[in-house]
């Protein structure tokens, strides 16, 4: 393991344009935000909740980008296409309800491969989530991994974008993605036709050659240029809130090339970049992990875990306070789907740092369940008496059993309460029990005790540990991001005049965390 301290980091990046390289050539998370991949920790389509996401492409390369929807529970692919943006541009859409499941709408023009939008600027293109990926479509089909199959299970999850590389600016499939007068080649229902022939079975360039014409220069594969951003926005009107948060940019992931892949491949995924490297802040040092001949998603784990991760709650009952995290663990698939059709294939040990998988059982998933440690407190520093047994999360143990805490999905929602309540679905994010199916994949209720109506609470995955890099140095903990979303509630306010207004507050924070990378024994 290479060490550099701030200063020395410091004095690296005023090295110029070689220090800014190697950083580049590294997986690392980068704090400002811009990156060749975006992770979006959670969507929502339930009880009333539409979800906005957009991309930024900050660059004036015009770029392929793997748009992926992936469902909350065993991080089953729920759609996915090709989007290709031009120089400069904001790509939008929206995540709704339709009937059982939910669907993607947008008024955006730039060019996607299948193409949705229509062409006409204003004109509204919709896709309904599929299930294809987790439910047997026919008696042949076996990707079924016995959970939930109908596409109601389509309502939540998240969101990936891989940039898959940039299009040579000389091109004629450049002068297509490129806004002219706000749309792609001018008149977006032609060029992005031609776009989208470019993936015509044995036709089109893209799909007939290897070479993948349009994605290089001068004979060589042009690599990803990186400097996207996005966000993303839960919206509810009847209950008069909006939860925001940035995506998690992971740069470097991309070395000298990247992977442009058809629409509806698998490829690419976390686990498919082409760097082995991670820098890794830890402790006010700079970490260089080398995963060389090991794996990829290694090194994205490694950007991503926390040994520690905490946030506030506060649930005053006097101003209808609601509090619910979500944690989302966007590299667990890799790890623990041993069901059919999963990316681990069929075996009964997790890859680390997870511990569990998710299989089936007599044709019912069995979740990979992980048991997590933690602390809690008031905004005064105090425990509970008797913790843990002063909390009990629901559904709740035997009496004879300590409660334990576990997390199952691939996109957790907690609920904070103290009232003994465990409604139907949670009150912000709307996740459903599953009490009576499919009980563990339900949302988590972590009940407080009665005085503990503000405060925080403190995860400890120090007890999961990954595989040991090159040098033998561990990263410990569990790859994790998301968020908290906080509600205050005072319903309709005189304003003074003999009207009222809608008085609902809401908020999102960030986790915060903790790493700690140990040498192996």
């Amino acid at each position: 393991m290479k060490r550099n301290t701030l200063t020395t980091a410091v004095l690296a990046g005023l090295t110029g344009v070689a220090g800014m390289a190697s950083v580049a050539n590294a997986v690392n998370v980068n704090p400002d935000g811009l990156g060749q991949v975006l992770l979006y920790p959670y969507y929502s389509a339930r009880g009333g909740n539409d979800t906005l996401i957009s991309i930024v492409n900050t660059t004036d390369d015009a770029k392929a980008v793997k748009v992926r929807f992936i469902e909350a529970l065993n991080s089953r692919e729920v759609l996915d296409f090709n989007l290709y943006l031009s120089p400069f541009d904001v790509w939008t859409a929206g995540i709704t309800a339709d009937g059982d499941g939910a669907k993607m709408v947008t008024r955006d023009t730039s060019c996607t491969v299948p193409y949705f939008q229509g062409g006409t600027p204003g004109d509204v293109g919709e896709q309904e989530f599929l299930n294809f990926q987790y439910a047997a479509q026919t008696s042949a089909d076996d990707r079924f991994d016995g959970g939930p199959s109908g596409l109601e299970r389509t309502q939540s999850g998240y969101v990936e974008m891989i940039e898959m590389g940039t299009i040579n600016a000389t091109s004629d499939t450049f002068a297509d993605v490129k806004h002219v007068d706000g749309v792609p080649g001018g008149d977006p229902a032609t060029a992005c036709d031609l776009v989208q022939e470019q993936w015509v079975p044995d036709e089109g360039v893209w799909d007939a050659t290897d070479e993948f014409t349009d994605m290089r220069s001068d004979g060589v594969r042009i690599p990803a240029s990186g400097g996207l951003f996005g966000a993303g926005s839960i919206i509810n009107v009847a209950d008069g809130t909006m939860f925001s948060y940035n995506a998690t940019a992971i740069d470097g992931f991309w070395t000298d090339a990247a992977d442009h892949t058809d629409p509806g491949n698998l490829d690419p995924n976390l686990g498919g970049g082409t760097s082995s490297e991670a820098f890794v802040f830890s402790g006010g040092n700079l970490e260089t992990l080398d995963y060389t001949g090991i794996d990829t998603i290694s090194a994205v784990n490694a950007v991503l875990s926390l040994e520690t991760l905490m946030n506030e709650y506060a649930i005053e009952p006097d101003v209808g306070g609601r509090t619910e995290w979500v944690l989302t663990f966007p590299t667990k698939r890799f790890h623990t789907d041993a069901a059919p059709g999963g990316f681990l294939g069929a075996t009964d040990e997790a890859d680390p740092p997870f511990t569990e998988t998710w299989t089936r059982v007599n044709g019912v998933a069995d979740p990979a369940c992980e048991t997590q440690d933690f602390d809690v407190w008031n905004r005064e520093e105090g425990e509970p008496i008797d913790e843990p047994d002063d909390i009990i999360v629901s559904p709740k143990p035997p009496a004879t059993e300590r409660p334990t805490f576990d997390l199952c999905r691939e996109a957790n929602v907690i609920r904070f309460a103290n009232d003994g309540s465990l409604p139907a679905s949670t009150e912000i994010l709307k996740e459903p029990s599953r009490e009576d199916t499919f009980p563990d994949l339900g949302y988590v209720n972590f009940d407080l005790p009665e005085a503990f109506l503000n405060g925080w609470v403190r995860f400890d995955f120090g007890d999961f540990q990954a595989e040991a890099d090159n040098n033998g140095m561990i990263v410990e903990g569990l790859p994790v991001i998301g968020f908290q979303a906080s509600t205050s509630t005072f319903g309709a306010l005189p304003t003074g005049d003999g009207d009222t207004v809608l008085s609902n507050y809401g908020g999102s924070f960030n986790h915060h965390g903790s790493r700690s990378i140990v040498a192996s024994d």
